[in-house]
């Protein structure tokens, strides 16, 4: 697979839907934050605390990293993925 050109990129992070699932990946990163913050994911056992947590702190870095992500980044990932 080909790297977008840095204007594909561009128009593509421009775009209204991709905005749209922008705003929602950051809503769910927010919704993520406030439940921790909560303690919603304590539990009893040590183990699935730590579990949990680490299964969530994944799933906002997921989301993080598709709503910060910058050229730059997406062509050091296509390099990396293709050694």
């Amino acid at each position: 697979m080909n790297l977008p050109s840095e204007e594909q990129f561009n128009n593509w992070k421009l775009d209204p839907c991709t905005q749209f699932v922008l705003k929602v990946l950051e809503a769910k990163r927010e919704e993520l934050r406030q439940q921790w913050e909560g303690g919603s994911f304590t539990d009893y056992s040590q183990e699935t605390t730590v579990l949990v947590n680490v299964g969530n702190l994944g799933t906002c870095k997921g989301y993080a990293f598709l709503s910060e992500l910058t050229y730059e980044q997406l062509q050091s990932e296509s390099e990396d993925a293709s050694e």
